[in-house]
């Protein structure tokens, strides 16, 4: 495995920056593992007494995940879980057909390989977790695949690219993460590994190409998926 640098230093189990993005990212991870089911009402008095939080970074949060399209703010109902939608999920790989390709290529560009660094140090964590048996859809796989993706987003530079990425990949996240097979897993894992080896070898065009077919091969699971559930007619 790869040697641990200090930007990939936090533990599964440590805070992210902010309180508001400690309590973001642990509602959102039990959206995206389905721990919180689409249309359940989140309870805002008993999140704030379990994550030992105020109302105002709950709020705060609350609003990033509408951002993202994990919940709904429904009059009389309060906050929902979003239901699984075919349009929602279809625009959002629509546009990241388009950016996340664009990200890669500045990855592949850089002068430096910082970005091609910490995604092998994420793939190999990957792998190491698979090799000992933690589930696919688990806490730990799910901050590992996105710590991958976001080091190819930073890897683009900060700014308006890399917050549009890292908000639509979290979109997609519950519907990918919930609907790979044992094959379709497999696939997933030469599509990160074809990725990340042209980002090494500092080849724009290859790393869109391999992006993109990663990007078209998530949807297409992604919709069996839905279809598996008798979503894909639901709109």
């Amino acid at each position: 495995m790869a040697e641990k640098t200090s930007s990939q230093a936090r533990n599964f189990d440590d805070p992210p920056g902010t309180v508001t993005d400690f309590v973001t990212e642990r509602i959102r991870d039990r959206i995206v593992l389905g721990m919180l089911q689409p249309g359940e009402k989140l309870s805002v008095y008993s999140l704030a007494d379990e994550l030992g939080v105020s109302r105002v970074p709950l709020r705060e949060a609350v609003r990033q995940l509408e951002a993202e399209s994990l919940v709904d703010n429904l009059p009389r109902r309060g906050t929902v879980v979003r239901p699984l939608s075919v349009a929602d999920v279809t625009d959002a790989f629509q546009i990241l057909d388009l950016i996340e390709v664009i990200a890669a290529q500045r990855a592949a560009s850089a002068s430096d390989n910082a970005a091609a660094k910490e995604m092998r140090y994420w793939f190999d964590e990957m792998q190491s977790l698979a090799a000992r048996g933690v589930p696919q859809v688990s806490v730990e796989m799910l901050h590992a695949h996105r710590a991958f993706h976001f080091a190819l987003f930073k890897g683009a530079g900060e700014g308006v690219l890399q917050r549009h990425l890292c908000m639509l990949w979290n979109t997609c996240e519950r519907y990918v993460i919930n609907s790979r097979t044992e094959g379709r897993q497999a696939a997933a894992t030469a599509e990160h590994a074809e990725i990340l080896a042209r980002i090494e070898a500092k080849d724009p065009d290859g790393a869109a190409e391999s992006l993109r077919k990663h990007v078209h091969a998530a949807l297409a699971g992604t919709m069996d998926y839905l279809a598996s559930r008798e979503i894909a007619t639901k709109p």
